[in-house]
């Protein structure tokens, strides 16, 4: 029997070689042998994180999910996908970088399918092709992200601005980047706070030249965001 194993959080492949005139014990021992290696991978997983990953399975092609009918060698191929965890993951660690007066911005960063805002719960189904991201639904967050005072100083003091970028580049693509795929980007959200015209439309860079904010007057804020995508 031979297993080829590749990062077991992201997929396990089974095949089997079997003597001529066997072919129905290998086929059973094929299929236990598989189940036996998902099942202690679900096990292992589950207690590293409190999390149980999402999965699915084929045997021979994607296109048959009947383990059973398994035409030998193989291989049956079980593929893990980690979402739930990152997007928990992806909150702690966005809390533990925000600045903290009040606590609102720490605390009101949310997940989103597809546009919605949900709660995503340890075994939510989450479906390849699902947008999903983490955003902040305060209206001074992008102000806290890139935000510049007339002066030209960041907003933020209490922190090193750029708060999602920096929590996507140095704790989560190290941590996951191997089993999904992270894109800062900024989004609308519903409810967005329209800018009133508080600042001025430029700000002063360290050289004394000035730049030309890039939201202006009458515009919806939008808010940072991390995306993150499926890999398997």
């Amino acid at each position: 029997m031979m297993a080829s194993r590749g990062l077991a959080s992201l997929i396990n492949r089974v095949t089997v070689e079997w003597p001529q005139g066997a072919e129905a014990d290998a086929r059973e021992l094929l299929v236990r042998f598989a189940r036996e290696g998902h099942d202690k991978i679900m096990r292992e997983q589950t207690a590293r994180a409190g999390f149980a990953p999402q999965w699915d399975a084929y045997a021979n092609t994607p296109a048959n999910e009947n383990l059973d009918t398994v035409k030998l060698p193989g291989p049956i191929v079980y593929r893990y996908r980690y979402i739930n965890e990152v997007v928990f993951e992806t909150i702690r660690a966005l809390q533990n970088a925000s600045p903290v007066d009040s606590g609102e911005y720490r605390d009101s960063h949310f997940a989103w399918v597809n546009g919605d805002k949900v709660n995503i719960e340890r075994n939510s189904e989450l479906k390849r092709g699902d947008e999903v991201f983490v955003a902040n639904t305060v209206p001074y967050a992008r102000r806290l992200e890139v935000g510049k005072t007339d002066s030209g100083r960041p907003f933020v003091i209490q922190v090193e601005p750029d708060i999602y970028k920096r929590v996507m580049k140095t704790v989560l693509i190290p941590k996951y980047g191997k089993v999904v795929e992270f894109r800062h980007g900024y989004v609308t959200l519903p409810g967005a706070w329209i800018i009133k015209g508080r600042l001025g439309p430029t700000y002063l860079l360290a050289s004394g030249k000035k730049r030309k904010r890039r939201q202006q007057i009458g515009e919806k804020v939008r808010a940072p965001a991390i995306f993150i995508g499926f890999l398997t």
